[in-house]
């Protein structure tokens, strides 16, 4: 984790971070079908729209389809991620 508008990753879209996760998840689980992901939930900080468009994109990058559901968490502080 960085500091917000600040660190090293501040210029990164949050899509951008979070298309390799869902693809190393995928790996991990034995190099899974993408289109057998039945739900994706997505937990995150004060995000514009709460993050579910952000995610959604990263869904897309990662090649999982738009058939498969999406779904955020949005926490107003930081430190409720702990």
């Amino acid at each position: 984790m960085t500091r917000a508008k600040k660190g090293p990753q501040k210029d990164t879209a949050p899509e951008a971070m979070l298309a390799p996760v869902f693809k190393d998840v995928l790996k991990k689980a034995g190099n899974m079908d993408p289109k057998l992901v039945q739900e994706i939930c997505i937990g995150n900080v004060l995000q514009p729209g709460s993050g579910a468009t952000s995610s959604r994109m990263g869904q897309f990058l990662a090649g999982i389809p738009n058939t498969t559901p999406l779904y955020t968490v949005d926490r107003m502080c930081s430190s409720g991620l702990q």
